[in-house]
Formats: structure tokens, sequence, C-alpha cells
């Protein structure tokens, strides 16, 4: 593995989610915990750019893990709030360096706080740590707990993707996983930052699918917005400039496929799946979309 390569697979990000505000708890992804989980001690180190160091305890069960003890006081003490999104990464020995980025996808100015009650964020026992883990975990697993910040996050994030303008399908969220749509987040606030004002677009998290011409789909709401039910075709830029004339397949409820074509278009661009696929309008009247593609 390069470096490069290395790197990357020692970060993470998280969207904090009003039931991650709720519960006072995060989960650590689990592609993340499958590479480093085996090292990590019942108490990890969060360092912001400042300088400054929390020490959070980590509640583990089976394959999953979470910031637990500790964690609402970083997110007090930073004035993280539901819609942010963080950073981390990770330095070995449970040490992870966090950024912290508010809803416009700016790093935010980090609160000052005092020598004392910064000394205090960093002296608190290891022997304290695992004895409150260890109560708190018995009490979650009586009440079957620990499930309790999942069911919540798919309708969170897919109003977080429509709230920053971004269109994507409900019609097949049962495929899409809680990280994938993190993901999906992350990235609309990204392109969206470096697009302050993007023409419409919609997207999709791209399944492999056993019929080919149902794997794009345009959410009804932005079909009936922004295209013209009359339209047969559409034209699709991939990101070097080739294009593509694709016929489209309405559906009697709104919304419609790409069809025919659309095939050579996801060959062309290396579709895997998980991959995600951006369609930015750039030409109303002739129905003409750039796509920008994210791979996993």
């Amino acid at each position: 593995m390069s470096s490069s390569a290395a790197e990357t697979s020692s970060m993470f990000y998280s969207i904090i989610l009003p039931s991650t505000i709720h519960n006072k708890m995060l989960r650590i992804p689990l592609k993340f915990v499958g590479q480093f989980g085996d090292e990590l001690s019942s108490i990890a180190k969060l360092a912001v750019p400042d300088g400054r160091v929390w020490q959070v305890g980590l509640t583990k069960f089976g394959r999953k893990i979470w910031f637990d003890q500790g964690w609402q006081n970083f997110v007090e003490s930073q004035s993280i709030s539901a819609g942010y999104f963080l950073l981390f990464k990770y330095e070995k020995n449970s040490i992870f360096r966090v950024l912290i980025f508010d809803m416009t996808a700016c790093e935010i100015d980090y609160p000052y706080e005092d020598d004392m009650a910064c000394e205090m964020c960093v002296e608190i026992s290891e022997e304290q740590f695992k004895h409150e883990a260890e109560l708190l975990s018995r009490k979650r697993k009586m009440e079957d707990g620990l499930e309790r910040d999942e069911p919540n996050a798919e309708p969170d994030l897919l109003v977080s993707l429509r709230k920053s303008g971004i269109y994507i399908t409900e019609k097949y969220k049962e495929l899409y996983s809680t990280e994938e749509l993190e993901r999906a987040v992350y990235i609309a606030r990204a392109f969206k930052a470096t697009n302050p004002k993007p023409n419409p677009l919609f997207m999709i998290i791209w399944k492999a699918n056993d019929k080919p011409c149902r794997e794009v789909y345009a959410p009804a709401r932005f079909a009936y917005q922004y295209v013209d039910e009359d339209s047969k075709s559409v034209e699709v830029q991939a990101p070097s400039g080739r294009k593509w004339s694709l016929g489209i397949h309405w559906r009697a409820t709104g919304g419609f496929f790409l069809a025919k074509g659309w095939a050579g278009v996801s060959d062309y661009v290396h579709l895997t799946e998980g991959d995600i696929c951006i369609f930015e309008l750039v030409r109303h009247r002739d129905v003409v979309f750039k796509l920008h593609v994210f791979h996993q």
C-alpha cells in the first residue's frame, strides 16, 4: 500500500445527525474498525488544531465501537450541532486529530478555553473511564440501546441532502447504507462549497442492477420542476467532455429513468458499486446534464 493510500485509510469522516446529538455518542465506521479496531484502547484522545486534547471513552460491542464517555463534553466545548461534519485522522495509540466543519462546509473557529479548563479535560483517570464505561455498557445492553442511533439515520441524512438542494430518490433508500448516505452528504456539501450557485442537480449512489435501464432514476420532484414531460431524450456529458444522447423512460407516477445508452456511459466512466454520481443540469431547453463522478 502506498503512503497516500495508507494515510487515506486511517481517516474517516462523520456527519453529525440530530440522533447523534440526542444520544450523546458517535459510532466509528465499520470499515475503520475492521482495520484499526483491535489496537484501540478503552480511551481515545481527540486533538483539535489549536492543540487542546480531550479524553473520550470507547464503548465496544462486537465489531461496533462508539465514542462515548466524554464525547458530549467535546461536542459542547466545540459548539458542534446537527449538520456539522467531522474529519478524523488516526495517529496510532488511540489518538485522533479532528477537523470540524459547520453547515457551510467551512472549518470552524475553534473556541478558546483557558488553561485550567483545558487541563481538566485531559486529567481524567483511566480507571474512572473504565468504571463508567462498564456501567454504561451493561445498562445499554439491557435496554438494547446500542442500536438506537441507527434507525433514524437514513431519514436525517435524506433530509440533509434535500436541504442542501440535492435531489436523491427515496424510492430505493432501503438499498443505501448509513455510511453511503453520510458520504453522499459530505460530497454534496463539498460540491456546493466549490460551486456556490450550482445548476439544478440530482444525485445517485450507483447500484448494479439486473435491468441496466433502471440504474439511474431522476427523482419525480426534480423531473417535475426542471424537465419538460414531453422530453424523450437527454444529453449526458462525461468529465472528459465526451457526450451521449440517451433515451429516457418516464414513470406514470413521475420521474424518469435514463434508458437506452446508459450502459455505455457507466462503462466509460468505470462505475462500480457505491460510486456517487451528480447529474448537473447545465442546459434546460435541450436537457443537457454534466456528469460528476466520485469513485469509492
